[in-house]
This record gives C-alpha cells, sequence and structure tokens, in this order.
C-alpha cells in the first residue's frame, strides 16, 4: 500500500462520511487523480462490503440524485448528477484483490482507500502509468466483455499512452467478439475516442487491428487518411469564429447517465469512417443506434462531400453559394473543415465564412420570400407538382440575385404565370 494526499472530497457529489469502511474509490478517477489529470466533476467508482444497491437508494433519497440499477445479481448501480455519475459496486470476491484481478487493464485495476488514504496497487498499475502504457490484466478479462476490446485505443488516445504489443495481439485475435456487444455500447466508446483531440493514431490501430471495422465496415486505408487530415485540420483551424459551432454539443444525444457529449467537430470525423453514400452511412449508423439527429447530420455532409468538393476547386459564384449554403444549413462549419482537409484551398472559403458569420447576409441565410400557401391563395392555384415548380423558380431567381423581397417574389409567379398562359394560348 502507498499512502497519499487525500482527493478533494469537497469536489465530490456525496459525503465520505456516507460511505461504509472497507469502501474503495477504483478505476478512472484513481488513474487520473495520480497522472494529474483532475477535473471539476470527476465520475466516481466504489467497492463496497455489501448491500450496494440498498445503499445506492439511500443516497439517491439523501441526495435527490438519479439511481439506475446496471445490474441487480451482481450488486451495481450508479447515482446519477446534473454533472456527473456515481457507480457503486459491491465487493464479489472474499478480498479486494479478486475484484481487481477482473479488471480490464492494470493502470484501472488500482484502488483508494477513502478512510485510510492509501492507494493499493497488487497488479502494477502504477508501473504502467510511469511507463505510459496499457496492458491487459489478463486475456480472458478482455475475452469476457469485448468492449474493452475498443477501450483500450479510447484510453490510449484521451491519455496519450501506447497499447503494448501483447496486448495488441491479444485484441486481434478477440476482435471479432466484438460483435456480440450491445450496440450502444459500442457507440458510447466510440462517441469517447472520436472526441479525443489527439485520437487519430489510436484511431488507425483499432482500424489495423481489426477493431473498428466490426462496426464501422467501410473504414478503409483512404479513409483513415482522410480521418488524419481531419484531425489535423481541427488542430490547427484557421476560421476560430467557427468553432464554437464545431465544439457544441448537438443537443439530446445522450441518454440519463451517459456523461459523453457529441459534437458537430465529432460528427465531423464520424463522417470520415462511414460508408461516402449517405444511405449506406445512415444504415451503418443507425445499427449503432446514433440517434436519427446525428444521422442526419453525417448524411448531409456525406452529400456535401459528395457533390461540392470538386465546383469548390474554383471559387463559387453568387448562385453556387447559394445552393452550398441552402444544402450546409447550419452544419456549415463542419463541412468547412473537412472541405479544408480534402485540399480545397482556404481563399475559396474565406468568402463563404464570411457570409455564413453574417446573420443578414442574404446568401447564406436567405429569407423564404413565399410559400406553398401563398401562392396557391394569391394565383387561386390547385396544390399539386407546379406549385413546387414556381417556388423552385423563385428560389433560383433569388440565388440569381434577381428578386430579394416578397413583392419582387410575387411579381415574378406572375410573370412566370402569364408567360406559361400565353404560350399555351399560342
Amino acid at each position: 500500500m502507498v499512502a497519499i494526499q487525500p482527493f478533494d472530497f469537497s469536489r465530490w457529489p456525496i459525503a465520505v462520511s456516507d460511505l461504509p469502511a472497507d469502501t474503495y474509490l477504483v478505476g478512472g478517477a484513481v488513474r487520473d487523480a495520480l497522472l494529474g489529470r483532475t477535473t471539476l466533476y470527476p465520475d466516481l467508482d466504489f467497492i463496497v462490503p455489501a448491500d450496494a444497491i440498498a445503499l445506492t437508494k439511500k443516497l439517491a433519497d439523501k441526495y435527490r440524485a438519479g439511481l439506475v440499477v446496471l445490474d441487480r445479481e451482481r450488486q451495481i448501480a450508479r447515482l446519477v448528477f446534473a454533472n456527473t455519475t456515481v457507480d457503486i459496486a459491491q465487493r464479489h470476491g472474499e478480498t479486494l484483490l479478486t475484484d481487481l484481478s477482473d479488471r480490464d487493464f492494470r493502470l484501472n485495476a488500482i484502488a483508494y482507500d477513502i478512510h485510510h488514504h492509501h492507494i493499493v496497487d497488487p497488479l502494477g498499475g502504477l508501473l504502467d502509468l510511469q511507463r505510459r502504457q496499457i496492458h491487459y490484466v489478463a486475456p480472458e478479462n478482455l475475452a469476457a466483455d469485448p468492449l474493452r476490446l475498443l477501450r483500450a485505443y479510447r484510453q490510449a488516445a484521451q491519455l496519450q499512452f501506447t497499447i503494448t504489443p501483447e496486448t495488441r495481439q491479444v485484441i486481434q485475435t478477440l476482435a471479432p467478439q466484438l460483435r456480440r456487444v450491445a450496440a450502444e455500447r459500442v457507440r458510447v466508446e466510440l462517441s469517447y475516442l472520436l472526441s479525443a483531440v489527439e485520437g487519430a493514431a489510436q484511431v488507425t490501430l483499432a482500424f489495423r487491428d481489426g477493431v473498428l471495422g466490426v462496426w464501422l465496415p467501410s473504414v478503409t486505408e483512404e479513409r483513415i487518411t482522410h480521418y488524419h487530415a481531419l484531425e489535423s485540420t481541427l488542430a490547427n483551424f484557421p476560421f476560430p469564429a467557427l468553432w464554437p459551432a464545431l465544439a457544441t454539443s448537438i443537443a439530446a444525444t445522450t441518454a440519463p447517465g451517459e456523461p459523453q457529449r457529441r459534437t458537430l467537430a465529432a460528427l465531423a470525423k464520424l463522417t470520415c469512417l462511414v460508408n461516402a453514400s449517405d444511405r449506406q452511412a445512415a444504415e451503418e449508423l443507425t445499427a449503432l443506434t446514433y440517434t436519427t439527429a446525428e444521422i442526419r447530420i453525417v448524411q448531409v455532409l456525406c452529400r456535401l462531400l459528395s457533390h461540392w468538393l470538386v465546383p469548390l476547386q474554383q471559387p463559387l459564384n453568387r448562385e453556387q453559394a447559394f445552393y452550398l449554403f441552402r444544402a450546409a444549413g447550419s452544419y456549415f462549419p463542419a463541412f468547412v473543415a473537412l472541405a479544408l482537409s480534402r485540399g480545397i484551398p482556404k481563399d475559396h472559403l474565406v468568402p463563404l465564412v464570411n457570409a455564413w458569420l453574417d446573420p443578414r447576409n442574404p446568401l447564406a441565410h436567405p429569407p423564404q420570400l413565399v410559400r406553398g400557401a401563398d401562392l396557391v391563395e394569391r394565383f387561386h392555384l390547385p396544390p399539386g407538382p407546379r406549385v413546387g415548380e414556381l417556388l423552385r423558380a423563385v428560389e433560383a431567381a433569388q440565388a440569381r440575385g434577381e428578386i430579394s423581397d416578397r413583392p419582387q417574389a410575387l411579381a415574378y409567379v406572375a410573370q412566370l404565370l402569364n408567360s406559361s398562359a400565353e404560350s399555351r394560348h399560342h
């Protein structure tokens, strides 16, 4: 046992005195504290000697926290607070060593005695921290929960550690087993990996070791190259005014107790790993239980890459810019990052970015001048394809700069209808 300074208990959402004797903090919170990676609201994992679910229910009542029973048989439950989670698991062995020996990697098998302020490290996790490496506790532990295979690359990316050759060899053998893991668990782990600022190297290894392709079958070396290029672009992004849009989490993407946030930048990275066809990309992401909103964003980005990379080899004219903005909508910042990463000159994007940043710009944020109902009422037209044709004609005239307000739009429609009537008359 190694004595260390106590954690900053004032940041914890529950009091240490609420936890029984022989309670140990384990996992990421211990690892990160030893690495000096402190966060304002750490996620906490405790091992208690008995009655874990009953204790968690008592704490949920006391602190008015959410309660999720994760495993009734093994006595594991979760407290959900606004900014963090607390997992409480019952010790299932005679000693703490039994529990630690069942964990995934040695650096996550370090325990902290919260009442006596001691570190317990029977498996050599401290040495792995010093060596900045990830090594399995036992191959059978990885086989018991194949999600741990993907977690190795995620943690290596977050910590900027290396995975030992022996561990990678075991992962390569077990990689097909990842197919039997629930899709939503894979999605959560994948989201963490995509959120890593410098994750491209580990994404590459996950692909080459056979882990990534189990759930993302369209990944190729070329798409990995695109991922590297995008990560490099994001690290040196030349349009800081777009960054808030890229870094903001997509609304309603996480379930209760699911702490990670998925951002527009992370979904742009995901676009590099799915099929270039928006339809097949949607199938892959549906299988991974991504939300409808997230799938729609990736599909839009796939279509933009398919349709606009060639035109952007030259500066766009007014009409082209209008339709690009219309197709990209609020996802335009992600497309800018992707376009830069695919070699589109910055100079071709500067006027587009400036226009998008100006909420009054009529190209980037064009008002809808007329609606279908307006045309039906004003010109006594029956609802149908003809109304759609007229709306598209108005939009095209707006794109060319020929009309800019509602009266001009209605006059333009009247002109089109008159021309049509005259041609039929003749």
